[in-house]
C-alpha cells in the first residue's frame, strides 16, 4: 500500500466539505466535530499516545490535509504526528463549568490538523475530547476511532470501500438517473417551504456556545417508550424532530416563515462494525411541516411518519446518493446554493441535527475506565447558527445543542429547551 498515494473523497465527503467552506466563508475554524467523553479516572495517556501513532501508522488519512485534484478534491497523507494535548481544569473553580469553558476554548480555536485528540483532567478523572472535520469522517466514524484508541486488538480494525460508492456500483445507469430525478423532485418540494430559523440576524463575529441537556434512565426510558408509541418503527429521530419543532414554535421562532425543514441523515454502516473507519457514509433526508400541523401534537408526528414512509417506499432514502455523486462536479459556491437555498433565497435548515444512537463503552471502558457521561459539539453554516446533536450512553438520553453567539439568544434558547423537554416527556400542556 502507496501510504503517500491521495486519497479522493467521496460524493458524502464533498458534501460536507463543501458546508466546510461555507463555515469558513463566514469567518469561522469550518465544519469540525466534537465528541467528549466524561471519564471517572485518568486513562493511562503514554498508552494513548502510542494508539495514536499507531492510528497515523495503520490509516495515514488520520493527519492527511485536503488537495484538489482537477475539479474534485482528495486527501494527501502528510504522516504528521497527531499529539495528544493536555489541559487542566482550574483546581479551585467549579470543575464542570472549566470543563466546558475549556471544551469550547478547544472548539472554537483555528485548527491546522483534520483529527486532534485532547485530556482534560479535573479533580478526578477528566474528560477526554476528539474533535475531527467533517469531510475526514462521519459521527460513526469517530467512535470507531474511539474504540481503536482504546482496543486490545488494532488489527481487527481495517479500512474498506467507501458504502455509498459500492451502493452506485451496483446500480445500473438507468436506475441511477431514476433514483437522481426522483431526489431532485424531493429536494424541489422542500425548498418549497419557507423554513422558520432560531436567528433574527446574523451579522458580526460569532463564536460557538453549548448547552447540554441530560436525562436519567427512567426519563431515558419514558422517551423511548413515548417515540415508539408515536413514530414506531420508523425509529426515534422522527420523534426528536417533532419535539423540537413543537417546543420552536411554542417559545416563537425569532424568524417565523411558513413551516419548519430539518434535514437528518442515514447512515450506511452496519450497526458496531469496526469498518470502515475514515469517510463520510450518509445520505440525508428531510423533516419537514408547516406551523399548521406543528401546533397538533398527535397530528404531527403522524404526518411526520407517513411523510417517512413516504419517502422509503419511493427508496428516497437511497435517492440522494446519484444525487451526491452528480455534486462532486459542481464548485462549492454552486453546491452550497443548491444545499441551502431555498425557492424564495431564504434558508433551507430551521436547525442542524444528527442522531448518533445508542454509544456504549459497558464492557470494558474506555481503556479500563468507566465511560460517565459524552458531550457532542458541531459547527454549522449562519444561518441556522443552531444544531442538535443526540446520543445515548449506557441508555441515557443527551442532547446538545451547539449554538452561535450572538446570532442566536441565549435566552430564547433555554425558552426552547425547556419546552423541549416537557415534549418529549409529553407533559406539556396540549
Amino acid at each position: 500500500m502507496n501510504t503517500n498515494a491521495a486519497i479522493p473523497f467521496n460524493p458524502a465527503d464533498y458534501f460536507t466539505y463543501v458546508l466546510d467552506q461555507e463555515i469558513r466563508n463566514a469567518g469561522m475554524p469550518g465544519g469540525y466535530c466534537g465528541l467528549a467523553l466524561s471519564l471517572a479516572d485518568t486513562p493511562d495517556l503514554t498508552q494513548l499516545q502510542q494508539r495514536l501513532d499507531l492510528l497515523v501508522d495503520m490509516f495515514p488519512k488520520a493527519s492527511a490535509r485536503i488537495q484538489p485534484q482537477g475539479k474534485r478534491f482528495a486527501w494527501l497523507p502528510t504522516g504528521e504526528r497527531i499529539f495528544l494535548e493536555r489541559h487542566r481544569c482550574n483546581q479551585h473553580k467549579d470543575q464542570a463549568e472549566e470543563t466546558q469553558r475549556l471544551l469550547l476554548a478547544i472548539f472554537n480555536r483555528p485548527e491546522s490538523l483534520p483529527l486532534t485528540l485532547h485530556w482534560i483532567e479535573n479533580h478526578v478523572g477528566g474528560t477526554l475530547l476528539i474533535n475531527w472535520l467533517h469531510p475526514l469522517l462521519d459521527a460513526r466514524g469517530a467512535k470507531i476511532v474511539l474504540d481503536f484508541l482504546a482496543t486490545d486488538h488494532p488489527e481487527r480494525f481495517q479500512e474498506s470501500a467507501s458504502l455509498i460508492e459500492t451502493k452506485l456500483a451496483q446500480w445500473s445507469f438507468w436506475k441511477k438517473l431514476l433514483l437522481l430525478f426522483k431526489a431532485k423532485r424531493h429536494n424541489h418540494e422542500a425548498n418549497r417551504l419557507d423554513s422558520c430559523l432560531p436567528t433574527a440576524t446574523e451579522t458580526g463575529p460569532q463564536t460557538l456556545q453549548l448547552k447540554v441537556q441530560r436525562f436519567d434512565r427512567e426519563q431515558s426510558r419514558q422517551i423511548a417508550k413515548l417515540a415508539q408509541q408515536y413514530t414506531g418503527l420508523a425509529g426515534r429521530t422522527l420523534y426528536y424532530l417533532g419535539c423540537f419543532m413543537r417546543a420552536m414554535e411554542q417559545v416563537g421562532p425569532p424568524a417565523a416563515k411558513a413551516g419548519y425543514c430539518i434535514p437528518y441523515a442515514f447512515n450506511l454502516r452496519r450497526q458496531n462494525a469496526p469498518t470502515p473507519v475514515f469517510g463520510n457514509h450518509v445520505g440525508c433526508l428531510f423533516a419537514r411541516a408547516t406551523r399548521e400541523h406543528v401546533k397538533d401534537r398527535k397530528g404531527l408526528f403522524a404526518h411526520l411518519l407517513a411523510e417517512h414512509t413516504q419517502v422509503v417506499r419511493d427508496q428516497l432514502d437511497l435517492a440522494y446518493l446519484p444525487l451526491m455523486w452528480l455534486g462532486q462536479w459542481l464548485q462549492p459556491a454552486q453546491y452550497a446554493k443548491l444545499l441551502r437555498k431555498q425557492h424564495s433565497g431564504g434558508e433551507l435548515s430551521s436547525l442542524w441535527f444528527s442522531d448518533l444512537g445508542e454509544l456504549s463503552w459497558a464492557k470494558s471502558g474506555f481503556l479500563g475506565v468507566a465511560v460517565t457521561d459524552l458531550t457532542m459539539m458541531c459547527w454549522m453554516t449562519l444561518p441556522p447558527g443552531l444544531a442538535l446533536l443526540v446520543g445515548q450512553l449506557e441508555g441515557q438520553l443527551t442532547l446538545s445543542y451547539s449554538y452561535l453567539s450572538p446570532a442566536v439568544d441565549e435566552a430564547w434558547l433555554a425558552a426552547v429547551i425547556a419546552c423541549m423537554e416537557a415534549e418529549l416527556l409529553d407533559t406539556a400542556d396540549a
